[in-house]
């Protein structure tokens, strides 16, 4: 008891030190991360991860700088499942001017504690979009999936007091709002132009989260942390983007092709086969078509054929309109930005198809040509006779003597002799017209 009463001043001391004015204490910190690409399940970890850091490092609250086009209808709600059962408070701003939270940065908006939009920004045109030239009036899967998003957007905008009837326009009509508009329809809580600015007006802000508990923003001096990804995250995203995969798969067939055509080269078919490996690691994160996929192979076969057989340009030309077909497919994304746009598909087609008639060009000239190895290369080739033939004999060809028959009698040695065919190892020859007769002598 003696020492707990000696102790007791201490601890009186030690609080009234901890109270007095103009003793540091620590600034909250704020947890940002930039979603300025459209949402698929790499980009998606993005959010993920920085609402787990923040939670893990008991921030003050997370702030999603938006730019997207949208993204995949799965990747948008797996992010919105997170920033509901986030323990932290999630702001998401539209920013800086000029950028959007459109179709699935709408849901993200409006998925945050609070929304937020810079001036000359805009969001909405949320409607539901499932594969290029398949969205037709009466779709029932297009209704069944706009019903569905509608239905989620409404459940936010209620849960958050902004208007649901507003929110779902963005789906039914595909309704976009620019920034003084949103303000007005309630589907954000304010307008900033900077992140200081934003960060100014949430400070002492009571805000009343999902599960319906309520808290009060501190950002008084709030320090910014931006959230670091690994260089794994950075390649995967990069393998994300359709003309990065689009660009692995060509060079890939078209690495074993070589491979294929010439064999022992062996550094083609390396780099075609890793091609295809990243090619299958793109698959797994963007929506691939199986059409486009069968349309650049029939480009490919078509290709080969034009140089195995002669059709006066009809392959290749069959083969470039599959694969600008093909490759246009390839992707099939909700959104253009998951698409492969055709200003590249053009270029592509035209370098492939010029290369195509290039080796063409070069195989009808090789076939043109005569033989010039094996014994297929001697028919033709002169000579000079060592041993006189009547009719057999020896003559002296390539820098070799070989046994050789004259069909149309005998030859004095060193005459000129012409090569007529090759019968096994024996020459046929006949004599050069306009040579001078041959005389006996040695060959040098």
């Amino acid at each position: 008891m003696k020492i707990a009463r000696g102790l007791l001043p201490l601890v009186v001391l030690a609080s009234a030190a901890g109270a007095q004015p103009g003793v540091p204490t620590r600034a909250p910190v704020v947890r940002a991360v930039d979603m300025d690409a459209p949402i698929t399940p790499v980009s998606a970890l993005r959010i993920t991860k920085a609402i787990d850091l923040a939670e893990e490092q008991g921030n003050a609250l997370v702030l999603i700088r938006l730019d997207t086009p949208g993204g995949l209808v799965e990747s948008v709600q797996t992010v919105v499942k997170r920033i509901l059962a986030s323990e932290v408070p999630v702001v998401s701003w539209v920013g800086p001017s000029g950028a959007r939270a459109a179709s699935g940065g709408f849901f993200v908006l409006l998925a945050s504690d609070v929304a937020a939009m810079a001036p000359g920004t805009r969001t909405g045109a949320a409607a539901t979009i499932y594969g290029v030239g398949e969205n037709r009036e009466g779709d029932v899967l297009l209704k069944k999936m706009n019903e569905d998003n509608a239905a989620l957007l409404r459940s936010l905008a209620e849960r958050r007091g902004f208007d649901p009837e507003a929110a779902e326009a963005a789906v039914f009509s595909a309704t976009a709002y620019e920034d003084a508009a949103a303000l007005d329809k309630g589907l954000v809580d304010l307008i900033a132009p900077t992140t200081e600015a934003l960060l100014a007006e949430l400070d002492g802000l009571e805000v009343r989260r999902f599960d319906d508990s309520t808290v009060v923003l501190d950002t008084t001096g709030a320090v910014i942390v931006e959230t670091e990804f690994s260089m794994r995250h950075e390649f995967m995203e990069l393998l994300g983007t359709p003309i990065v995969a689009s660009l692995l798969l060509l060079a890939g067939l078209a690495g074993l092709w070589i491979e294929f055509t010439t064999p022992g080269v062996v550094l083609p078919g390396v780099v075609g086969a890793l091609c295809l490996v990243l090619f299958a690691l793109s698959a797994q994160v963007l929506p691939i078509s199986a059409i486009g996929l069968l349309l650049i192979g029939l480009s490919i076969v078509m290709f080969v054929l034009e140089i195995k057989v002669v059709s006066y340009g009809m392959l290749t030309l069959g083969g470039a309109a599959a694969l600008v077909v093909g490759i246009w497919m390839l992707v099939d994304g909700p959104i253009p930005a998951l698409r492969v746009p055709l200003v590249t598909v053009v270029p592509l087609v035209v370098a492939i198809v010029a290369s195509c008639a290039l080796a063409m060009r070069f195989t009808l000239r090789a076939q043109r040509e005569r033989v010039g190895t094996g014994a297929e290369g001697l028919v033709s080739e002169t000579g000079t006779v060592t041993q006189a033939l009547a009719p057999d004999g020896k003559v002296f060809v390539h820098g070799e003597i070989w046994d050789a028959s004259s069909p149309r009698g005998s030859i004095a040695a060193g005459a000129r002799v012409r090569v007529v065919r090759v019968d096994e190892l024996r020459l046929v020859v006949e004599p050069v017209e306009g040579a001078p007769a041959g005389v006996q002598g040695e060959v040098e």
